[in-house]
């Protein structure tokens, strides 16, 4: 009884008991027992894995496994947050044509005192830039252009020296001065020559004197006289006082030019000079070819033109570099605009404002060739006729952009 009320212990579950340890062979005829004696039909088996499938489920079990596989070959999609951002988005591109027009009251357009002038198309001179140098005209004598002589210009070899170096420049000034003596000397010869011409006529004419002593101070005279003329002959080729010269409100300007481009050159018309760092549109001088033989440079393959510049300011100086705009043959017609209309952005663009309907205002690109005095030469840009702003475009491009008044 006391054996029979004590209560027995459940059985423990199938998982915790510890499985028997059996051959291969064993286990595998107890699989196939177990197989045949619940469905009568030999199991399958996936050899690398330790499942055991009944021939009925075979057909879903191959199902599943494609589905496995096919899922798993596609390419691994990126999530949304890991998606590349654009670096810059433009919700509207803005083009040229479709630039923003100003329109405005007639009170701001008096306020800004624009002014609009047409574009032309008209025959400009074109020019070409060379560089220059500045010089003393040495051969220039006042004393001979104050009295009206010969100009000896043309004859001064140092006219065509302009790079002297400080003791070349002080030898010529010696030269000078001793030149400048013998041609005094040669002056009192000569005056002391036609004073015994005068005496020796003077005693011929009273019956004292002789035929002979008057021919006799005709030739010394005419030989004081030659000697004069030789001697202001070669202070000439020594050019003026080296002083007076540099202190003379006229310059010359000597421009080397490739022989090559001498024919397309107008040597015969004006130049203008400016400096080098002027801008387009800058004030410059006219200068005025002169003649003087030209001189060559042979490994260069130069020759140089030379023209004179007025300098009554004295603002240029001897050995300073100019910039020289030479005319060239011909001339031909070109869309011209007002060179104070033309605007530059902060990209070294060009642009215009053209007023295309009464008060409206709209900004137009162009392309500058040149310019040529107050106007910009256009190799494109609005047609002839159209209406520029001349006066007040500054002021319109800061309405347009909003900094102005």
């Amino acid at each position: 009884m006391q054996a029979s009320s004590q209560m027995k212990a459940p059985p423990r579950p199938d998982c915790f008991h510890k499985p028997e340890r059996r051959s291969p062979t064993r286990r595998a005829a107890i699989d196939r027992k177990r197989a045949g004696s619940e469905t009568g039909a030999p199991a399958w088996r996936i050899p690398w894995v330790n499942l055991r499938f009944p021939p009925s489920r075979l057909g879903l079990v191959a199902a599943a496994l494609s589905i496995i596989l096919f899922a798993g070959c596609k390419p691994a999609q990126k999530p949304e947050s890991q998606k590349a951002t654009p670096p810059a988005s433009v919700s509207k591109i803005a083009k040229e044509a479709d630039m923003a027009t100003v329109s405005l009251t007639p009170e701001a357009v008096k306020r800004l005192g624009i002014v609009t002038a047409p574009s032309e198309r008209k025959k400009v001179e074109r020019t070409r830039s060379f560089g220059g140098d500045l010089m003393v005209p040495l051969g220039r004598a006042n004393t001979e252009a104050a009295s009206g002589g010969p100009d000896p210009s043309a004859r001064s070899i140092y006219a065509l020296l302009p790079s002297l170096t400080s003791t070349e420049l002080v030898r010529l000034a010696e030269t000078q001065v001793d030149a400048d003596g013998q041609v005094e000397a040669a002056k009192v010869q000569w005056e002391a020559a036609k004073v015994v011409l005068a005496r020796a006529e003077e005693l011929l004419s009273n019956k004292a004197g002789s035929v002979r002593a008057v021919d006799e101070a005709k030739a010394q005279a005419a030989l004081a006289e030659a000697h004069l003329k030789t001697m202001h002959a070669r202070r000439e080729l020594l050019g003026a006082p080296l002083f007076d010269a540099v202190k003379q409100n006229l310059l010359w300007v000597r421009v080397p030019v490739y022989v090559g481009a001498l024919t397309e050159l107008h040597t015969g018309q004006p130049a203008r000079v400016g400096g080098l760092a002027d801008k387009p549109g800058a004030t410059t001088r006219p200068a005025k070819p002169i003649s003087v033989p030209l001189s060559t440079a042979t490994a260069a393959t130069t020759v140089d033109l030379y023209y004179e510049l007025e300098n009554p300011d004295g603002a240029l100086r001897p050995g300073q570099k100019v910039m020289v705009n030479i005319p060239l043959q011909g001339e031909e017609e070109s869309l011209t605009v007002p060179w104070a209309a033309v605007l530059h952005d902060i990209h070294g663009g060009t642009w215009v404002y053209e007023e295309t309907a009464p008060q409206t205002y709209a900004r137009r690109r162009v392309q500058v060739r040149h310019v040529s005095g107050d106007l910009a030469v256009l190799a494109s840009g609005p047609g002839a006729g159209a209406k520029i702003v001349s006066a007040g475009a500054a002021e319109l491009f800061g309405t347009e952009v909003g900094f102005g008044k």
